[in-house]
């Protein structure tokens, strides 16, 4: 059976080397070669051809959220991202997944990390798992904005009279019917799928657990509720279960 060809992007030396020495370790992975930005991750992918990429986000000459939207555009292959636990670490990582990446991993903190085992064996399973993706249909539709969409929670708060808006009392459509979606290795990806194809009057309650450090989730809602007619939501304690809402 052919081995997965791995192109590794960062442009930290001790990353690549930490990368190439995890996957390098697995019987099924071979890592073809290394670029230190997104322009030269371009030339070595044409010339290389992956089965699967690696990228970081943050990079000198051309960044990751740049050089993956040219890749899904001129050379289709399934990516990881590499993410840092930051704020706007998790913001850009959202982004990279509507522009077509597989799925992403956060970085190790550093060499002594006492996570850095943990950080292996989920890169191994997702290279793995990337190099099976169907990429075709994914970049066929462009990712939108719900601008002109007004979501459940606008909804609940004015009403049309005319040409005029008014405040309104919001009363709590509970939920009868409820969907549950498990998600791990892909789940953002998917998620953006099925989420956005969901209708703003959908007679239920969405209930998603996604497999995710701690910090994104709330990044990935909000990415997915500015994608979807629906509105999406982090889960907060104590509160109603509404008809349209994920």
């Amino acid at each position: 059976m052919p081995k997965i060809k791995v192109l590794i992007v960062d442009d930290s030396a001790f990353m690549r080397k930490l990368i190439n020495d995890f996957l390098s370790e697995h019987p099924s992975i071979d890592v073809i070669g290394t670029a230190r930005n997104g322009e030269d991750a371009l030339k070595k992918i044409s010339a290389l051809k992956p089965d699967v990429v690696t990228m970081d986000i943050e990079m000198p000459v051309m960044d990751g959220l740049e050089a993956l939207q040219i890749i899904m555009k001129e050379h289709p292959v399934p990516v990881l991202m590499l993410s840092s636990t930051t704020q706007l670490g998790a913001e850009n990582t959202m982004l990279a997944i509507s522009y077509g990446a597989i799925d992403f991993i956060t970085k190790p903190s550093g060499p002594i990390s006492l996570d850095l085992i943990k950080v292996k064996e989920e890169l191994i399973e997702k290279v793995i798992s990337a190099s099976k993706a169907n990429l075709s249909g994914i970049m066929k539709k462009a990712t939108y904005a719900k601008s002109t969409i007004p979501s459940t929670k606008e909804c609940s708060k004015i009403e049309r009279k005319g040409q005029s808006l008014r405040p309104v009392q919001k009363s709590h459509a509970t939920a009868k019917k409820i969907i549950c979606i498990g998600t791990s290795t892909g789940g953002p990806r998917a998620l953006q799928e099925v989420v956005t194809k969901l209708p703003k009057d959908l007679d239920a309650t969405v209930f998603v657990v996604q497999h995710m450090p701690a910090g994104f989730t709330k990044s990935l809602a909000s990415r997915l509720d500015s994608l979807s007619e629906c509105h999406v939501k982090e889960a907060e304690d104590g509160e109603f279960a509404e008809k349209g809402t994920i």
